[in-house]
C-alpha cells in the first residue's frame, strides 16, 4: 500500500543568536559600552549580521515544490530568531544613546566636536535600527508564506489518507492505486480496465470504477483535479487518432465527462493528454510497457496560497 511521503516538522530548529557585541569581538573590533559616560564621545559600534537563511529571500517558491519550501522553513525560523535578537540589541543601543543626550543637559560646556560625535552616534544607531527592522519584516513575510505552504502539505496528506480509506476495496482489487508524486496526490488507473486497445470508449468495468471515484472527488468542492491520459510508445495512425497525442487526450476527456456525470463540478476538473512522453517504465518489454498505458487523476496543489501570501502579493 502506498505510504505518505511526509516529513516531521515537530522538532525545534537549532538556534544561533549573535549579538552585536559578539559579532564585533569575532571580527577583532572593540565595543564601546554606550551607557558609560566616560566613553560617550567614542563612535558607536555598528554590527553586521550574516544570516544563512536570509539569502533564501532572493528566490520565490516554485509552484508545487512544497518539500523544498518546508526545508527552508526551519532555517528561516532560526534566522528570524537571530534577527530578532539583533534588533533587541540595537534597540537597547538606541535607547542608551538617547538617554545620554537627555543626561547631557549642559551641551554648551561640550565642544562642537563632542556634540557632533554624540549626534552622529544617534544617527548611526537609528539607521541601523531601521535596517534591521526592514530585514526582520522581510523574514517574517517569508515565514508566513512558508507556513501557508506547510499547512497545504498537511491538508494534502490528510486528503491522501482519506483517499486510501475511501478506495481501499478498489486498491485491493487492483483497479487503482493512490500515491503522492511530485507533491501531488495521484489516483492511477490502468488502461486495461478502462479502454480497449486503440480506443477512447470506456468499458463497463472502467465506467463503474470511475463513477465511484468521481462520487468521492465531488465531495472535495474546494479542490481542482486534472485527468491526465498516457500511452505507451506503440504508434497509432488512424483517421480518428493520428497519433498517441490524440488518443491520450480523447481518453482523458472521456474520463472528464464521466466525472462530471458523477457529480464533480465542471469548473474543478480539466483534461490533458501526454501521449507516450511521460512513461512510468521501460517500453522495451510488453510487461513494463503496459504500465505506461494509464489514466492519472491528479489533485492539483492549491496555487492560491501564493497570491494570498505576503511575498506572492509583491510578485
Amino acid at each position: 500500500m502506498p505510504k505518505v511521503d511526509s516529513r516531521s516538522h515537530g522538532t525545534q530548529p537549532r538556534r544561533w543568536l549573535l549579538s552585536p557585541a559578539a559579532f564585533a569581538v569575532s571580527q577583532g573590533r572593540s565595543v564601546v559600552p554606550l551607557s558609560a559616560r566616560s566613553n560617550r564621545m567614542k563612535s558607536v559600534a555598528v554590527p553586521t549580521v550574516f544570516l544563512v537563511g536570509f539569502a533564501l529571500l532572493s528566490g520565490c517558491v516554485g509552484k508545487g515544490k512544497y518539500n523544498d519550501a518546508l526545508d527552508d522553513l526551519a532555517q528561516l525560523q532560526s534566522a528570524y530568531e537571530a534577527q530578532a535578537s539583533v534588533l533587541e540589541d540595537v534597540e537597547r543601543q538606541r535607547d542608551a544613546v538617547r538617554q545620554e543626550l537627555v543626561e547631557c543637559t549642559d551641551l554648551q560646556s561640550m565642544t562642537a566636536r563632542e556634540r557632533d560625535d554624540l549626534r552622529e552616534r544617534l544617527e548611526q544607531t537609528l539607521a541601523l535600527y531601521d535596517e534591521r527592522s526592514e530585514e526582520r519584516e522581510l523574514l517574517l513575510a517569508r515565514l508566513e508564506e512558508l507556513s501557508i505552504i506547510q499547512r497545504e502539505e498537511q491538508e494534502r496528506n490528510r486528503i491522501y489518507r482519506e483517499f486510501i480509506e475511501a478506495f481501499q476495496s478498489q486498491i485491493e482489487a487492483g483497479q487503482l492505486s493512490v500515491n503522492i508524486s511530485r507533491g501531488r496526490v495521484v489516483i492511477e488507473l490502468p488502461q486495461d480496465i478502462l479502454f480497449g486497445s486503440g480506443s477512447a470508449t470506456l468499458g463497463d468495468e472502467g465506467s463503474e470504477t470511475l463513477r465511484e471515484v468521481g462520487e468521492v472527488l465531488a465531495t472535495f468542492a474546494d479542490r481542482q483535479f486534472q485527468i491526465e491520459g498516457h500511452t505507451d510508445n506503440v504508434p497509432i495512425s488512424t483517421r480518428q487518432f493520428p497519433s498517441n497525442w490524440e488518443l491520450s487526450s480523447a481518453r482523458a476527456l472521456a474520463v472528464v465527462r464521466l466525472m462530471i456525470d458523477a457529480g464533480v463540478a465542471p469548473e474543478n476538473i480539466s483534461a490533458a493528454g501526454y501521449g507516450e512522453f511521460q512513461p512510468r517504465a521501460s517500453n522495451e518489454e510488453a510487461e513494463t510497457r503496459r504500465l505506461n498505458r494509464r489514466i492519472e487523476i491528479v489533485m492539483l496543489p492549491n496555487l492560491d496560497i501564493f497570491s494570498d501570501s505576503p511575498v506572492g502579493r509583491d510578485g
